[in-house]
């Protein structure tokens, strides 16, 4: 296929790497190592931009410069990565009907409370509007199947589970050893964190982390905190981690995505409430790596993590609970290791990327054939 593609949340190239940018990026390269074609017929980010109208003339010319490319180019399709009602698809529906090819869209959501907002009122029509116009929409959120039901019909809509490149997360004892040694941890009980330090729920969350070590360190005086991650929060996080983790943690800073492997690599556990987390990348990452979680039921996690097969995903917003998971799967090393091969092969099993895009791919190949048709 040749397939017109367009992430309308967030550019390819956004300076903000995170879990949306690295999706919109795996599905690029997904697509390209199955042998389709990807054009890039526009790099015009849809946040808020019906509350910002000195960007619509900007809009305006970057859509008709794409509509000079599809004529150009002629797609046999068109895909969107995540619509919503802060950044719905406004130019997608129009352009793949000009040019009379399918429109599709993977990672939409809808929730119908925001119509009863004035400042999202215009987002969330404008998303319907965009939602009922696809094809086939894919969803790769349990709860946006269901929300998404209350406006098509279930053949529009399919679940795709979410996934990553799992060959990118190998598990190399040889690689632990070394940044365990670099890193001066040796024999110690690591729990590693990771998240963008953005002041709110991703701040928040390491924060909590923190305070959930902390009162383990008098059972397990061992315990080290490994941190992953920059940001404008970084400098308050290090200031409290100093205060009740003195000489049990560690900042690595923002590490390079293809680097991962070898810092997960580095701890027993991986440890991140998720609140707010509508899916949590990190957690696959992490499982590929061979290391068990422990996440809270707020949002994503119970999607990809499994509660006593993988990790252990406790009620949000309990220091105490979350303290306890810990603990056990930090002193209970016959359970560590159980999980730790059980979240690998769960990764590998339900959400190796290749896989399940490929299901993907083949269902938009055949809409796009009984279009030519």
């Amino acid at each position: 296929m040749r397939v017109a593609y367009y992430p309308s949340f967030r550019a390819l190239d956004h300076v903000r790497s995170s879990g949306l940018v690295s999706i919109a990026r795996d599905v690029r390269a997904a697509m390209q190592a199955e042998g389709h074609e990807v054009i890039l017929p526009m790099n015009l980010s849809m946040e808020w931009i019906y509350l910002r109208p000195k960007a619509w003339p900007g809009a305006l010319r970057e859509a008709l410069r794409a509509d000079m490319t599809l004529k150009r180019e002629r797609p046999d399709c068109w895909l969107t990565y995540h619509s919503y009602y802060r950044g719905p698809d406004i130019i997608g529906p129009v352009l793949s009907r000009r040019a009379q090819i399918p429109y599709f869209i993977l990672a939409a959501s809808y929730a119908t409370k925001y119509r009863k907002r004035l400042k999202t009122w215009a987002g969330f029509h404008l998303n319907r509007r965009a939602l009922k116009r696809a094809d086939m929409v894919f969803v790769n959120k349990l709860r946006d199947v269901q929300n998404l039901g209350r406006l098509l019909p279930p053949e529009r809509i399919t679940y795709i589970r979410p996934g990553i490149r799992t060959e990118v997360f190998p598990v190399d004892p040889a690689v632990r050893e070394r940044t365990r040694t670099h890193l001066r941890i040796e024999g110690k009980r690591v729990v590693v964190t990771a998240a963008m330090m953005r002041p709110g729920v991703k701040e928040d969350g390491i924060a909590f982390v923190m305070e959930a070590c902390a009162r383990l360190l008098p059972e397990i005086p061992d315990l080290h905190l490994l941190i992953l991650g920059d940001g404008a929060g970084r400098e308050r996080l290090e200031t409290r981690a100093r205060e009740i983790l003195p000489q049990a943690h560690t900042f690595a800073g923002r590490i390079a995505p293809q680097d991962m492997h070898a810092w997960y690599q580095a701890g027993d556990v991986f440890a991140f409430p998720g609140i707010n987390e509508s899916l949590g990348m990190v957690y696959l990452e992490a499982q590929c790596c061979g290391l068990p979680v422990v996440a809270t039921s707020h949002d994503g996690a119970p999607e990809v993590v499994a509660d006593g097969e993988s990790g252990s995903i406790v009620p949000p917003f309990s220091i105490p609970q979350f303290a306890g998971a810990l603990s056990t799967l930090l002193t209970n090393q016959e359970l560590r290791i159980r999980y730790s091969r059980q979240a690998r092969e769960r990764v590998l099993r339900e959400h190796d990327m290749t896989a399940n895009y490929h299901a993907m791919f083949a269902i938009m190949e055949a809409i796009c054939s009984r279009r030519r048709s």
